[in-house]
């Protein structure tokens, strides 16, 4: 099955992200942009293919206000993003993500507590 906008994945974590985020391994990001799409953000909102994306999970404090040119996401590739905007390394630092990259899924979620939660 193809993985679609909303779908929280793991990957391995792409070239770019290990030397621009210090970070490696594998990151959890939610995907927000497919491929073919024009992924542009507006004073810290995410514009697809020049509509707002409701993100009612992203509260103020997370949200940063920064806006970035429109991008077309590669064949093959895809727009993530993590819910803390203000700090998150994801796709506006490295890039799009190679599908073959791709772990799988999130299915459950454990921490923190109060964020518990299963998904299908």
């Amino acid at each position: 099955m193809a993985p679609k906008r909303g779908d929280i994945v793991v990957f391995h974590t792409p070239s770019a992200a290990r030397r621009d985020c210090g970070a490696g391994g594998t990151f959890v990001k939610l995907i927000v942009g497919l491929p073919g799409e024009v992924w542009e953000k507006r004073a810290g909102y995410v514009y697809i293919d020049g509509v707002r994306l409701r993100e009612s999970y992203i509260t103020k404090d997370r949200r940063d206000g920064d806006s970035d040119p429109p991008y077309r996401i590669p064949k093959d590739q895809y727009y993530v993003m993590g819910d803390n905007r203000a700090s998150s390394c994801d796709s506006r630092v490295w890039g799009s993500l190679p599908r073959k990259d791709l772990i799988g899924k999130v299915f459950a979620v454990y921490w923190p507590p109060k964020r518990v939660s299963l998904h299908s």
